[in-house]
């Protein structure tokens, strides 16, 4: 009884920070574009991102906008758009 409840607690407390990160990630995208300060904050999330419950379509992308310097093409903000849309209807 105490496991399960423990067990419950945790599962909770790691869908409460998934979407949080899912939230941070895809906030700058809400517009419809990434600006470069946008860009170095999202950068930087890669590594605190990876194997952190996240959708793997959304760790790819934020890993390719990691690589991808000041240079966002269009394309590249579609997919970010597209994976925040999956992450956030995964997390609810």
């Amino acid at each position: 009884m105490i496991e399960d409840s423990a067990s419950s607690a945790a599962n909770q407390l790691t869908d409460a920070a998934t979407k949080e990160v899912v939230r941070q990630a895809c906030a700058p995208i809400q517009d419809g574009s990434i600006d470069a300060s946008e860009l170095r904050v999202l950068s930087s999330m890669v590594g605190s991102v990876e194997g952190g419950g996240l959708p793997q379509s959304l760790v790819d992308v934020l890993n390719e906008l990691a690589d991808s310097g000041d240079n966002v093409s269009k394309s590249l903000q579609n997919r970010l758009v597209k994976a925040c849309d999956d992450a956030t209807a995964q997390a609810n």
